[in-house]
């Protein structure tokens, strides 16, 4: 008996924590790749989440013959809409709401079967309970036996399922299931139906027990009632991982890329805690957790505090070793505050109901009150606060303390200027080593440390703001979007004939989080010329340049907006068509006070906003001599623009000789082994190079280092370029097919291989 209750209990986990990757995947494309898309997802699956417990809570009110009776009809409706799609026909409108867009399409696409599995944890617990079963008087256990299935389906999907499967089968019916149709979409079927049959399996014991079981729930002695306050913790404990969940998960996908590994790993250290909160076993003392998330706590302010662009470790170890320790002290307070199992389901809703409410303060209303990751910051606060002893009534003194912290870290810059620290390690370890010391003394005290905790958040927000004043800030579905003026000293020297000269150094700078999407100069000597990643004398200025007078440039599509500096290079009557899909990128650079490469350009400049691989499969084939892909640079790397399917949509709309440009500047990924492993398969000839700032007038003029790769049919295509000495040749000659790492496709993408660690 208890073997059947498992087994639907660790399958129908996994199955609901098997499918939200997999839905993911499919809405990204749609969505331009956004970080946004996986947390507005995670509201989906939340929000239906609370749905399943609430139903499970009404049915529980039923006799169990039929509660059994009517979850078995609802899974079997659940098989009606497999295998899982997206319903909708058409994409989100550019001046929409796809945060609504999206919610709708998951809920018309999946929304019934991830309901019925939703219900399964509760259900079961209950049905275990009044089973007679002698571990049936406290079913909790079975709560960690369905988070460690939910944990392995995770685990499996980006080292597994990911690896070996596409998304799409390749044949149009999956039952009865066949080897050449095996895809995600029918894995998830066919577990689905089996978890059907165990969950028929487990409504039929409690059919033929239910006489028994009627009689042992009528009899059992009525539990205490729940006080609200009781309530209000519930929640508030499954409010703060769930929040704090999706802003790592938010911080971790910002800065390197949107892929399933980097949802997966977050959410596999939350549900870990939830097993470990609700084992049988006792790990360590609360105790431990609670020192633990303070020691962690203090090493994310540290990170913030020093590390305005993180490398890649602090990424993978300390956000989500801060996220474990938080988990363990919420879940494990939860865990000790469960209730007698009559209130089971009543339990679980609340707890639902937190998590639903966290995922919505990420997803819905952050976006709206702030203009940056604020939510990050404020939940790590939260979480402090829900330490063991941290909810008091304050005393004078702990106010007193942090205050005169504040102090203290205000006045490290001043020790460094003073005491004349130039290293960097000196600087560091006075101006952040010594508060964040200073905040670790008093982490014995709950309230006092998280207080602190706070203290410390602002004093390393105002000390590490890009440095320039900010002109706009603005953040939205796709991003956190900044102009700021950076610069402003005048250079004093002498021109090529030896007379004194003088340059405004102020750029006008478009940043997406911590990465530059564009600068222009405002001295107007320099103000029209291409700066950045786009110098004339840099890899887009050698390729215009190597085929200046051909017609190729008649008609440019450019995926990617960003200040709208490759305008610059559009020749006189001709045509050059941005594809942005934020909106807002689109206001901006055609804001005059900021930028104004769209107003001086000399060709006809259209910008349509939406997605550009969408965008560009609208137009007719052959339409365009150059194709510039500028949508990496940006540390949420968005997959779907750089695969196969995609670089083969690409060369359709190219004239025969047209020519594929790609910006790969890109801080964590290593992207051009991609780009070759797609221009191997696809039979292209293309090269490659790094550009680097190596003149006193490039430096002054604002230039960045940059990497660009340029793809043709033919290397005649390339003219005059395939001669230089700076550029390499793309490797696409080779006497195997190219490597199954780096060729990403629709259905395939890993980014591990590409990840610069350090």
């Amino acid at each position: 008996m208890r073997v059947v209750f498992t087994l639907a209990t660790f399958l129908g986990a996994a199955l609901l924590f098997l499918v939200q990757p997999i839905v993911a995947r499919m809405a990204l494309p749609v969505l331009g790749g956004s970080p946004a898309v996986w947390n507005t997802c995670m509201v989906f699956f939340q929000a239906f989440l609370l749905a399943g417990y609430a139903y499970a809570h009404l049915l529980e009110r039923w006799k169990p013959r039929v509660q059994s009776a009517v979850h078995v009809a609802v899974l079997v409706a659940g098989v009606l809409f497999l295998p899982m799609h997206l319903s909708a026909r058409f994409g989100p409108s550019p001046h929409g709401a796809p945060v609504l867009w999206l919610l709708g399409t998951l809920a018309a696409s999946i929304g019934f079967p991830f309901f019925a599995l939703a219900a399964t944890g509760p259900l079961v617990q209950r049905w275990f309970h009044l089973s007679g079963h002698p571990e049936g008087r406290d079913p909790y256990s079975l709560y960690a036996v369905g988070n460690l299935g939910s944990l392995l389906a995770l685990l499996a999907y980006p080292l597994v399922v990911e690896p070996s499967l596409g998304l799409s089968a390749p044949c149009s019916s999956w039952f009865p299931p066949r080897m050449d149709c095996l895809s995600q979409k029918v894995l998830f079927s066919a577990g689905y139906v089996v978890f059907a049959v165990l969950m028929a399996a487990s409504a039929a014991l409690v059919w033929k027990r239910a006489p028994a079981t009627q009689q042992l729930d009528e009899t059992a002695t009525p539990s205490a009632a729940v006080p609200w306050r009781s309530r209000l913790l519930w929640v508030l404990l499954a409010f703060v991982p769930s929040s704090a969940l999706l802003a790592v998960t938010q911080y971790l996908s910002t800065d390197l890329a949107v892929v399933p590994l980097l949802w997966v790993l977050p959410l596999a250290v939350y549900l870990t805690t939830f097993i470990l909160a609700f084992s049988r076993r006792s790990w360590l003392p609360p105790a431990s957790w609670s020192a633990g998330l303070a020691f962690a706590a203090v090493g994310v302010v540290a990170s913030f505090w020093v590390f305005f662009r993180p490398y890649p470790w602090v990424l993978f170890v300390l956000h989500p070793l801060t996220l474990f320790f938080l988990g363990m002290v919420c879940h494990g307070r939860l865990a000790a505050l469960r209730p007698a199992p009559r209130r089971l389901t009543e339990y679980y809703l609340w707890i639902a109901l937190g998590g639903a409410l966290g995922g919505a303060f990420n997803a819905l209303a952050a976006p709206l009150l702030f203009n940056s990751i604020a939510e990050y910051p404020i939940v790590l606060l939260a979480a402090c606060l829900c330490r063991p002893g941290a909810l008091r009534r304050p005393r004078v003194l702990d106010f007193a303390l942090p205050a005169a912290l504040a102090l203290v870290a205000t006045g490290m810059p001043l020790v460094v200027s003073h005491g004349q620290i130039e290293s960097t390690g000196g600087v560091l370890a006075v101006q952040v080593g010594i508060p964040c010391a200073l905040a670790v003394l008093i982490m014995g005290r709950p309230l006092r440390f998280a207080l602190a905790i706070g203290v410390l958040l602002i004093v390393a927000r105002a000390q590490t703001r890009l440095s320039g004043d900010v002109l706009y800030a603005k953040r939205d579905f796709f991003g956190v979007h900044r102009v700021m003026r950076v610069g402003g000293p005048v250079y004093r020297g002498v021109d090529a004939d030896g007379r004194p000269t003088s340059f405004d150094l102020s750029l006008h700078v478009l940043y997406d989080g911590a990465t530059r999407h564009g600068a222009q100069s405002l001295d107007p000597r320099l103000r029209g010329k291409p700066t950045s990643y786009y110098h004339r004398s840099g890899p887009v200025g050698q390729l215009f340049s190597a085929l200046e007078g051909s017609d190729r440039f008649d008609r440019i599509a450019v995926v990617g907006l960003g200040a709208g500096t490759l305008a610059a290079y559009a020749p006189a009557g001709g045509q050059i068509t941005f594809y942005e899909i934020d909106p807002e990128i689109a206001r901006i650079a055609g804001d005059e006070r900021f930028f104004t490469y769209l107003r001086e350009c000399h060709a006809h400049v259209e910008v349509k906003t939406g997605d550009g691989r969408l965008e560009l499969a609208r137009v007719p084939d052959g339409h365009y001599g150059l194709i510039v892909l500028d949508a990496f640079s940006s540390d949420a790397t968005p997959v779907h623009l750089m695969t196969r399917e995609a670089v083969e949509l690409y060369f359709r709309k190219l004239r025969p000789d047209g020519l594929l440009l790609a910006h790969l500047t890109n801080q964590h990924l290593d992207l051009e082994p991609v780009f070759h492993a797609i221009a191997r398969a696809l039979k292209l000839h293309g090269l490659a190079t790094i550009d680097d700032v190596v003149l006193e007038e490039q430096l002054i003029e604002g230039k960045n280092r940059s990497s660009w790769l340029v793809l043709a049919r033919s290397r005649d295509a390339l003219g005059a370029l395939a001669l230089s000495s700076e550029w390499w040749q793309v490797p696409v000659e080779s006497s195997g097919p190219p490597h199954r790492r780096f060729l990403w496709t629709d259905d395939y993408a890993s980014v591990l291989p590409l990840l610069r660690i350090w």
